[in-house]
């Protein structure tokens, strides 16, 4: 009996170890060995990206997509985002973006989002998957179509450079319907960007 209350023992102390190693992969020492979590409940941040974005089903083929109705275009985006928790951040992001068409116009849509993000962290690099909605004003030559849905879901990998800076690359999914009175007209516009982004910790 008390070899079988010692080896219970054994296992539980090991799963204790092995579970704080585990929930301690986020902490981050400084110069003076005092552990610091990268992300804080009220901590803040600015989201700075410039992306090169595909539309992916009007027509073409990858990667310039220009015998498509839309050819491969361009956007940036500023955002600004609170952690609710070390885990959980909630924000907004307003952007432009562009694409030429066949006909040698410009299609232009100017979104604005509210989403949440969840980010993980493994030492200094830092995991972000957002979602979120928002409306969007798209304008081609002389029509313009306001408010248009938004939906948006975005992951990406980030490295704390400093505790002020981090910087990473993200892929991010735009869905940009349209719907009008007759069916015919309607759109349903899906864009994939890859984005470069710095972000300002503060």
């Amino acid at each position: 009996m008390k070899r079988f209350f010692a080896v219970v023992c054994a296992v539980l102390l090991t799963n204790a170890v092995v579970f704080a190693q585990e929930s301690d992969d986020d902490d981050v020492y400084d110069d003076t060995g005092i552990m610091m979590r990268l992300n804080q409940a009220g901590d803040q941040y600015i989201n700075i990206a410039l992306m090169v974005t595909f539309p992916l089903n009007f027509g073409g083929e990858f990667p310039l997509y220009r015998k498509g109705q839309l050819s491969i275009g361009g956007s940036g985006m500023l955002g600004y985002h609170r952690f609710l928790t070390s885990l959980i951040a909630v924000g907004a992001d307003i952007s432009f973006g562009y694409h030429p068409t066949l006909g040698s116009n410009i299609f232009t849509y100017v979104p604005l989002v509210v989403n949440a993000t969840v980010q993980p962290t493994l030492y200094k690099f830092e995991f972000p998957i957002t979602v979120g909605i928002g409306m969007a004003m798209e304008n081609y030559l002389n029509r313009t179509y306001f408010p248009g849905l938004v939906l948006k879901a975005n992951a990406g990998v980030f490295f704390r450079a400093t505790p002020s800076w981090s910087f990473g690359l993200a892929d991010d999914f735009t869905f940009l319907p349209q719907w009008y009175d007759e069916a015919k007209y309607n759109s349903y516009g899906c864009f994939n960007s890859v984005q470069i982004c710095a972000r300002y910790h503060f």
